[in-house]
């Protein structure tokens, strides 16, 4: 029988001798909150609270970027001219960054608010778009909003640089309510038509959103069946006063961090949430991230890995420093071609990420990753010293081991032989009457690495 959500799913979870605060926990948090883990993540994070590992992860100064001086230091490596600079910023950071979490909630945003690269011709501008959502992707979803509607590559986007009184263009207004605050069924064409209105008068100068107040329409507009001088401050506030809007972002985050079909119960619990948090979405996160249901046997690996979650989620973990030219054109290959939704919905994630193309695809990613094959490494990862640091040297020692990183340790026992019997019968020779298998550089070479590409095959490494 499938597992299903718990009685009381919004009580906070708290361990327990049924259910501890364990490896298979730990690692859930990690990868859906921070895009995947890490050893030294996980030994941290195993002797605080559930509630104080959230903490830990979410409590992080937007202002006290650490990037902000290395960004200074590395003007000349990184041309945020270039679409592939801006794309190896991003990923560097997922890889990279003290709290991953900002990454993981500006890729959230990337795909909610989704803005192509494609028309945008200027790069920089879609930079500036993902640090925005670096900077208010756990504050006020209304500040962002209105940030968005503002946003120089979002103008371009949905052509809301031309939008002038008499002229107002209906893209955003329309995108607006339909993807971003309301969902379909919950707006009539009257309501895009004078949406489109408020928003109009916001030009580019050279990077920069500028209002020109003469080119604003200043009259009535009737929207919702509510009528008034709206701008686009009071327009965003109209949307989000809708019954409809919570819910409809509840249902977003849902899908995203717990799983793929939340109940009707769940969307109305946290659109109550939202509200009562006046749109703030970090308690509102904290909260899903504390809860019954996100710790439950239910939402546990319920979600396909998007493309930049498997990819990434895998380097993180193994560690090195990566070449983020392969992880752009790998996760391009899967489908996901990050700056580069297919367009204005986003991707639609899910079952959409398998098929028999990218099947294959992330099939090869495991063998790739566990050679060490082709230009992905700057520094390759040096996974035979961690085996010998945590002392596997065994076979049984070396399967618990990458059992433990790569599947929480959840490995069925009889699986667990069977990968045990193929590093054992790999140093047996005819000659040998029992196993001997001996931890060593051909080992490690060759049918060590074989185990890894084998468990990163399996489904459930596919799932996040």
């Amino acid at each position: 029988m499938a597992p299903q959500p718990p009685d009381r799913p919004f009580d906070p979870f708290v361990p327990s001798d049924d259910e501890p605060w364990d490896r298979p926990r730990i690692h859930h948090l990690l990868r859906r909150a921070a895009i995947g883990p890490t050893p030294e993540q996980f030994a941290a994070l195993s002797n605080l609270s559930p509630g104080q590992a959230v903490d830990s992860l979410l409590d992080y100064d937007v202002a006290q970027d650490p990037f902000n001086d290395l960004l200074t230091r590395m003007e000349g490596f990184f041309n945020f001219n270039r679409i592939e600079d801006v794309q190896g910023w991003f990923f560097f950071r997922m890889l990279g960054s003290p709290r991953r979490a900002q990454e993981r909630m500006a890729l959230f945003w990337h795909n909610h608010f989704a803005t192509s690269a494609s028309k945008v011709d200027r790069p920089k501008l879609m930079h500036n778009q993902i640090e925005l959502f670096r900077q208010k992707g756990l504050g006020s979803f209304r500040d962002l909003l209105l940030a968005v509607a503002r946003d120089p590559a979002m103008l371009v986007w949905l052509d809301g640089q031309a939008s002038k009184k008499g002229h107002a263009n209906e893209n955003f207004s329309r995108e607006s309510m339909e993807l971003f605050t309301l969902g379909i069924g919950n707006y009539t064409e009257q309501d895009v038509q004078e949406l489109a209105r408020a928003f109009t008068g916001w030009q580019l100068q050279g990077d920069q959103a500028v209002f020109n107040p003469k080119l604003w329409d200043d009259g009535e507009k009737t929207i919702f069946n509510t009528p008034g001088k709206y701008d686009s401050q009071s327009a965003v506030d109209l949307m989000l006063a809708q019954p409809a809007a919570p819910k409809h972002l509840a249902e977003k985050l849902l899908k995203e961090f717990v799983h793929p079909e939340p109940t009707q119960d769940h969307i109305d619990y946290v659109a109550g949430q939202l509200l009562a948090n006046n749109w703030q979405i970090k308690p509102v996160m904290k909260q899903i991230f504390t809860s019954r249901l996100f710790y439950s046997e239910w939402a546990y690996r319920s979600r396909i890995k998007s493309p930049v979650e498997l990819v990434a989620g895998a380097i993180i973990g193994l560690g090195g420093k990566a070449n983020t030219d392969f992880i752009t054109q790998t996760t391009a290959r899967m489908g996901q071609k990050i700056l580069f939704p297919p367009n204005v919905k986003g991707w639609d994630g899910g079952e959409a990420w398998i098929n028999a193309n990218t099947v294959l695809v992330r099939f090869n990613f495991g063998l790739v990753l566990a050679t060490q094959q082709q230009n992905i490494y700057a520094e390759r990862p040096d996974v035979e010293a961690m085996l010998h640091g945590q002392g596997a040297t065994t076979a049984p020692q070396v399967v618990d081991f990458f059992d433990a990183m790569l599947l929480d340790g959840r490995l069925p026992d009889d699986e667990n032989a069977k990968f045990v019997q193929f590093l054992e019968n790999s140093t047996t020779t005819s000659a040998q009457t029992r196993p001997a298998f001996v931890l060593n550089h051909g080992t490690y070479y060759k049918s060590v690495r074989d185990v890894m590409q084998l468990m990163m095959a399996t489904p459930e490494y596919q799932l996040a």
